[in-house]
C-alpha cells in the first residue's frame, strides 16, 4: 500500500510563522490607521468654525436687541427704585388697629373669657375670628353649636377617640395649646351663645330626603332644634364638611360619641343622597 505525503502538513514552525505574520499585518494595519488619522485630522479647523459661527448668533441677537431698545432711556428704568406694596397692621397681632378690630368683634360677640380663650388658643385660625368663617370648607362653623355637642367633641380630639378627616389638626392643636376641662367648657359656652349662621332651607328634594331618612328624628325638622344638646345643629353648616362626616360615619372612619345612632341610618344613604342632604342643609343666606 502507497503512502502519500502532504507539503501541507501542520508543523509547529508553520503554526510560529503564521502567528508573527499575523501580528505583524495586524501593526502595519494600525500604524496606516494612526498616520492617516492625523494627517485628515481638522479639529481644531471645526472648532475655529464653529466659534465663528456662534460669534455671528450673538451679533445678530445683539443687533435685534439694540433695534429694540433704540430711543428707551434704559437708565432710568435701571436706577428706578421699587416701592413693595405696603402691609396693612390690621392683621398683626400687638398693633393699635389689630387691637381695636379684635375689641369690636369681642363687643359683637360678647367678649369674656371664652372669647379670649378661643383667641388665645388659636381656635380662630381654622374656624375664624367669628367662629362663622373657616380657613377651608371641610373646617366646621361654629358659631351656635350646643355647649355639649363641642365639649364632647374637643374632649374625644384630645384623647384621639374622633381621627376622621381633620381631626389629627384638632387633636395636635389641643395638645399644644394644653386645653384643660375649664378651657374646653369656657369655649364652648361661648360659642354657643353666638347667633348660628342665618340660611333659609328651601323646600325641595333636598328637604324631602331630609324627612324620608329621618335626619329630623335627632336633628329637628329646621335642622337647628336637636333632640339632645348632645347632638349637633346641622343647619347653615359647610356642606362639604356635612359630606365628610357623613361619609366617614357611614363607613366606620367616625366612631366617636353618638356616630352609632348615625351609622344605622347611613347605612341606607347613597353618596348622591348624602350631597343632596349637605346641599340643603348648607342653605342660602
Amino acid at each position: 500500500m502507497s503512502e502519500q505525503y502532504s507539503n501541507h502538513r501542520d508543523t509547529p514552525l508553520r503554526r510560529f510563522n503564521a502567528f508573527w505574520w499575523g501580528l505583524g499585518c495586524f501593526g502595519i494595519f494600525g500604524l496606516m490607521s494612526v498616520i492617516v488619522y492625523c494627517a485628515t485630522d481638522k479639529s481644531a479647523d471645526a472648532e475655529d468654525l464653529r466659534k465663528a459661527d456662534r460669534l455671528k448668533i450673538r451679533d445678530k441677537v445683539d443687533g435685534a436687541q439694540s433695534k429694540i431698545l433704540e430711543g428707551k432711556d434704559m437708565s432710568a428704568a435701571a436706577t428706578k427704585v421699587v416701592t413693595p406694596p405696603q402691609a396693612t397692621e390690621t392683621f398683626v397681632p400687638g398693633s393699635e388697629a389689630h387691637k381695636a378690630a379684635m375689641a369690636a368683634l369681642s363687643a359683637k360677640t360678647g367678649g369674656g373669657p371664652g372669647f379670649d380663650l378661643y383667641t388665645a388658643k388659636t381656635c380662630n385660625t381654622c374656624h375664624g375670628a367669628d367662629a362663622k368663617t373657616p380657613l377651608a370648607p371641610n373646617y366646621p362653623k361654629l358659631a351656635g353649636q350646643n355647649a355639649d355637642y363641642l365639649i364632647a367633641q374637643m374632649k374625644d380630639f384630645a384623647a384621639s377617640k374622633r381621627t376622621n378627616g381633620q381631626s389629627a389638626i384638632m387633636t395636635a392643636t389641643a395638645v399644644a395649646q394644653q386645653l384643660t376641662d375649664e378651657d374646653t367648657k369656657k369655649i364652648s359656652d361661648w360659642l354657643s351663645k353666638l347667633d348660628p349662621p342665618k340660611v333659609e332651607l328651601a323646600d325641595g328634594p333636598g328637604k324631602d330626603l331630609y324627612t324620608a331618612k329621618l335626619c329630623a328624628t335627632c336633628h329637628g325638622a329646621d335642622g337647628n332644634t336637636p333632640i339632645m344638646p348632645i347632638y349637633p345643629r346641622l343647619a347653615g353648616q359647610n356642606a362639604q364638611y356635612l359630606i365628610d362626616q357623613m361619609k366617614a360615619i357611614k363607613d366606620g372612619t367616625r366612631s366617636n360619641g353618638q356616630s352609632a345612632a348615625m351609622k344605622a341610618l347611613m347605612a341606607n344613604v347613597s353618596e348622591d343622597e348624602i350631597k343632596t342632604l349637605a346641599e340643603w342643609l348648607e342653605g342660602k343666606n
